[in-house]
């Protein structure tokens, strides 16, 4: 067979596989958060946000030490370093184990993604199909590199943002022959993710009329906003992951990280899992439920009390998600960005429509957020922009979306030059 015939179907397959993964893992993690959560209350707290968190970390943190003993967390920088150094191995176990680790750390109520995990299966799919197949070092790195961005076009069901993703933030080299590769798998992925799924999206946006530019301003200080914002969110999460890290023990440190998400889920049961269901609800719904399953349940549920839930959510969320990540979970960190994000435009669009009796498109406001905070939280501009609108299927508010990041990039370089 031809070489480049045989690189092509060596990208079907590695996409094949990549996306059915990516729509197993989202199987599993939505089975297990059911199944413990099938009993939760509605009109008041539930202990049992207390246990689970903690649970799942020292469960995700027994797995890796002792079962695939190996540390598999902070999946994007672990990929970048192979892609730098040209690994040319990755453990078979790189493909099963971040499935059930991110199930667990998921599952149980961690609050972050599941794409770090599905990107490292999709980089040791590729490596380890290439490796077999006896190609030479530097298409086993392509493929790496390929695999890595077709688990990312699969668990978001995007493929410009998966391609984007291997691009932008793992640094693939700009070859003909890798974007052309890298392009193939990534939708090949998410095509197979969104038929595996019934060929519906995990964050539908009801679109109801067309963006009324008037409100172009808006967008541009919703942008400034979310960019200061997304300091914060790096800041607190910062603080929370030198920490954890500086805990030598995994024991305590898995203790120590399982109760401080468990403290914030309590209180804020909106922060369980990945939050795709409160992100809809943000989009589609201008009066969400934020404070059902949790004690503030019984506050007025009026558009001031919701804010000040919002409020709360966005404090915590940074240091939720990087407690996840860092004290012995295995999860990602894209999803809760986007979260933060979707919380902040409906928050900034809520404030402005209630205060000054505005009557700006809530849900314009919080797609357009999940791109301004997601693109600084991590250094992925262009990746979060066009996964906002893939993953919603939003092409008809690309204009705002874009608009609200580059505002928030360069409010965020402003900042960073003025200190």
């Amino acid at each position: 067979m031809h070489p480049n015939a045989f690189s092509a179907l060596l990208c079907l397959v590695i996409g094949l596989l990549t996306g059915s993964f990516a729509a197993l893992l989202k199987l599993m993690i939505g089975a297990v958060s059911r199944w413990l959560t099938n009993g939760l209350a509605t009109n008041h707290g539930n202990w049992i946000l207390l246990i689970l968190p903690v649970a799942g970390i020292l469960l995700t943190g027994i797995f890796t030490r002792y079962i695939i003993k190996d540390n598999i967390a902070h999946a994007t920088e672990k990929i970048k370093h192979q892609l730098a150094e040209h690994v040319e191995y990755l453990s078979p176990k790189l493909i099963f184990g971040p499935m059930i680790a991110s199930t667990l750390t998921l599952g149980f109520g961690g609050s972050a993604g599941s794409e770090g995990p599905i990107a490292t299966v999709g980089s040791a799919i590729g490596g380890n199909l290439s490796r077999w197949c006896g190609l030479p070092p530097r298409v086993i790195t392509m493929m790496i590199g390929c695999g890595a961005g077709a688990g990312i076009a699969g668990i978001f069901k995007a493929p410009v943002g998966g391609m984007l993703f291997t691009l932008e933030c793992l640094g693939l080299p700009l070859s003909t022959a890798a974007v052309v590769a890298l392009l193939a798998t990534c939708v090949v992925s998410a095509l197979t993710a969104v038929w595996l799924s019934g060929g519906l999206l995990d964050l539908p946006f009801i679109k109801h009329a067309p963006f009324p530019y008037e409100y172009l301003p808006a967008i541009i200080l919703l942008g400034a906003c979310c960019g200061m914002y997304a300091l914060y969110y790096r800041s607190t999460g910062s603080t929370t992951e030198r920490i954890l890290e500086s805990i030598k023990n995994p024991w305590i440190a898995n203790t120590v990280s399982g109760i401080t998400i468990a403290i914030m889920l309590f209180v804020f049961p909106a922060l369980y899992g990945e939050g795709y269901g409160v992100m809809g609800t943000l989009l589609n719904n201008p009066v969400p439920t934020l404070g059902d399953c949790g004690p503030l349940y019984f506050l007025r549920r009026d558009h001031y009390t919701l804010m000040l839930i919002a409020a709360g959510i966005l404090l915590c969320k940074g240091v939720a998600a990087y407690s996840t990540n860092s004290g012995g979970g295995v999860a990602g960190e894209f999803a809760p960005a986007l979260f933060a994000g979707a919380m902040a435009g409906w928050l900034f669009a809520t404030l402005a429509n209630t205060v000054f009796g505005l009557a700006l498109p809530v849900g314009v406001f919080v797609l357009s957020g999940m791109a301004a905070v997601m693109g600084q939280a991590v250094n992925a501009p262009l990746m979060a922009i066009f996964l906002a609108v893939e993953m919603t299927a939003s092409y008809d508010y690309f204009l705002p979306v874009g608009i609200a990041g580059a505002a928030s990039w360069i409010t965020v370089n402003l900042i960073r030059r003025l200190n």
